[in-house]
């Protein structure tokens, strides 16, 4: 992807709210966004309704919260990710995304002040220094698509390089890493990447084909980053046009190669982790997809998202860990996305905190007003 003309294609209207002007990260913008005239507005709520929509960009200061745990169910097993604000909303136009359901009358909204989020998590990892705090800008929008333009990720970087406990997650589908390259020290901080087989690239619009991700992952590590890989969501059978046993083997094998494409790109002991997870959607979302995955077999689950039946989920979820564990060496955390004990223990035959590697990082720090272990 040409970020250059990613953002020319893409940009064709730019709101920056009074409180945001001055900022560092938006005058660089605004240098680099020569096409556009920027209007000034109070607030968001002052963007015409005509100009709600992906083509716009509202650029504001802050939104008030500043470090949040990734929702989690009762049912779910939750890795204890945490999640600030960077960017709500994207154009990237993948097909299951769930920002199709409450975000389309809305425009891209650049979050640029991001003092108040590091402070909240440095306060986090100061208080629980014995345990690891990931974070990632990557819940509402893609973390890098616009980094090229503020570069807010750079400051997230710097700012908490020297916390040792502290594993900042820039989450993308594009290969816009070249900007952050250059930063020293860099700590933990981790770069990651959502994988796909190229034979699903279609469910995946605007986002860059695999090899143009790999090779972004590739100069990331080569830069001394840590990266890590996301096989989410992976998909099955009705997903390759054929159903039933044989498309699920395809798939399988599609995604084998993808493991061994990965493991040529960048060395196993760069990877921070790897997650999986299957194709879900919310009953709000069923209605805006129309590619052929949706006519699989699905079931409705405990936290109200419809998911694979569990023995196709649990197939393609044993693929391709054995994949990822035939190709690199040594083996990093390979975790599962919100899934439930029972496919736990069916993939991996143990919980996470059972499980080499992955115990502390399931380890949830103490809620306000309990104890520390």
């Amino acid at each position: 992807m040409n970020s250059s003309s990613f953002y020319k294609a893409r940009i064709k209207r730019l709101y920056v709210t009074s409180d945001a002007v001055g900022l560092e990260a938006v005058q660089r913008a605004l240098g680099r966004l020569p096409h556009l005239a920027a209007r000034a507005v109070d607030s968001l709520e002052e963007v015409p309704a005509a100009d709600r929509n992906l083509h716009t960009l509202c650029v504001t200061a802050f939104r008030g919260a500043t470090l949040s745990a990734c929702p989690g169910t009762r049912v779910h097993r939750c890795c204890n990710y945490h999640t600030v604000d960077l960017y709500a909303g994207c154009p990237l136009g993948c097909s299951y995304c769930i920002m199709q359901s409450y975000l389309q009358r809305a425009p891209v909204t650049v979050y640029a002040d991001p003092s108040p989020a590091i402070a909240a998590i440095r306060a986090q990892a100061l208080a629980h220094r014995h345990l690891p705090l990931r974070v990632g800008s990557g819940e509402t929008g893609d973390s890098l698509l616009y980094d090229p333009l503020f570069e807010i990720t750079r400051r997230y970087i710097s700012e908490l390089a020297d916390l040792d406990n502290v594993y900042f997650e820039a989450k993308t589908k594009t290969d816009f890493v070249d900007q952050l390259l250059d930063i020293e020290p860099k700590g933990n901080a981790v770069i990651g990447f959502s994988v796909n087989a190229p034979r699903f690239a279609a469910e995946e619009g605007a986002s860059a084909p695999l090899a143009a991700r790999l090779q972004a992952a590739q100069r990331a590590a080569r830069a001394g980053f840590l990266v890590a890989f996301h096989f989410d969501p992976l998909f099955g059978s009705a997903a390759n046009g054929r159903s039933g046993q044989d498309g699920n083997r395809d798939a399988a094998a599609a995604y084998a190669r993808v493991a061994a494409q990965l493991a040529a790109a960048v060395p196993a002991e760069r990877v921070a982790w790897i997650s999986l997870g299957t194709v879900r959607y919310t009953p709000a979302l069923k209605a805006h997809i129309s590619r052929p995955y949706i006519h699989d077999e699905f079931v409705c689950c405990a936290d109200g998202k419809f998911r694979y039946i569990q023995r196709e989920r649990v197939a393609l979820y044993r693929s391709v860990v054995q994949a990822l564990r035939e190709y690199l060496r040594p083996i990093p955390p390979i975790y599962l996305c919100m899934e439930s004990d029972a496919v736990w223990y069916r993939v991996f035959g143990s919980l996470p905190q059972q499980i080499d590697g992955l115990r502390t990082l399931f380890a949830a720090a103490p809620q306000r007003g309990e104890e520390l272990p």
